[in-house]
């Protein structure tokens, strides 16, 4: 209510053999039984008047950068395109990127990952090794081409239906891929922007292998006799044909993501996931964000959650 940070937040969990959507949760939220019927006025002034917008959807509307939960996009596109050899191949993190300038650096620096696979960064989060793979995409022999990369970027992006709404029946804010810094890009900075339920989207198809849903809230309309009239259920957007050596990479990545994650200690069910700290502005704390899947062996559900200006 002070409007302190953070104070909102945003969940949405997702069948990933069906493409149902199972939650979609905005935080705070409001009684909407004070708003039905009758509305109470005083309610509805202080829910106007709160500094955290509880009217607002957080799920749907609130955008952000997605922070290194972009990676598995980046991965995808880096051993699509041969500019990683192999999934076994490594770069060596150097800690600070100076083929670009300004050169941006690794989280870690002033240390380095040392030499790294895809699996190995998507598990340490290596900006260094995600860096170069933007580099590599952008270039024509030992030409940089800033639209080049941002062009594969994109390319892979909307593979995995970052390129779109995601069909759900009420107000969503329409997603924003990298137009610029293809380096930056590439670990989900520059001015990527996306809703949760847009990440739920990505994430899902990440956590089946490819199929891409068309989401919707609705499951039935029925008349007030009970007689069903209309069904609903997701569509397949598209399917995303890539190597089983790449899913296989991304998957162990991300499994080892959360074996990585003393939050995850003593947890029952194997789980797989990717973090993410997305700055916005500097005056303002870093984005919190989370994706991932279980069971790791069997994928049965995908989530997406953050929680905007949430410090990592």
């Amino acid at each position: 209510q002070l409007a302190l940070d953070p104070c909102t937040g945003s969940c949405v969990i997702t069948d990933v053999n069906t493409g149902e959507l199972l939650a979609c949760v905005t935080y705070p939220g409001y009684d909407n039984n004070r708003l039905a019927n009758t509305v109470d006025a005083d309610y509805y002034a202080a829910l106007q008047s709160d500094l955290s917008l509880p009217l607002y959807d957080y799920a749907t509307q609130q955008r952000t950068a997605p922070g290194s939960t972009f990676k598995m996009v980046t991965a995808t596109a880096g051993l699509t395109e041969g500019v990683l050899s192999s999934p076994s191949e490594q770069i060596l993190d150097e800690g600070q990127f100076t083929k670009v300038s300004p050169s941006p650096k690794c989280w870690i620096y002033p240390s380095t990952h040392g030499l790294i696979n895809v699996s190995e960064a998507i598990r340490d989060s290596c900006n260094y090794f995600f860096y170069e793979v933007g580099y590599r995409l952008s270039c024509n022999g030992e030409t940089y081409n800033a639209d080049k990369g941002i062009s594969a970027i994109t390319k892979y992006a909307e593979m995995y239906g970052l390129g779109d709404t995601t069909g759900i029946e009420i107000p969503e804010n329409e997603p924003q891929i990298a137009t610029e810094y293809p380096i930056t890009a590439a670990i989900g900075q520059s001015n990527n922007n996306y809703t949760t339920t847009e990440l739920a989207r990505y994430v899902t198809a990440v956590a089946n292998s490819g199929t891409v849903y068309n989401y919707t809230l609705l499951k039935k309309v029925t008349d007030s006799n009970g007689n069903v009239l209309t069904e609903y259920q997701p569509t397949v957007k598209n399917n995303i044909d890539v190597a089983s050596s790449t899913w296989d990479a991304v998957h162990s990545g991300m499994r080892m993501v959360v074996e990585s994650h003393s939050e995850f200690d003593g947890f029952p069910i194997a789980v797989a996931g990717k973090t993410g700290t997305a700055q916005q502005v500097p005056t303002r704390p870093n984005h919190a964000l989370f994706v991932g899947y279980a069971p790791y062996e069997a994928p049965q559900i995908s989530i997406a959650t953050r929680i905007a200006y949430d410090y990592t």
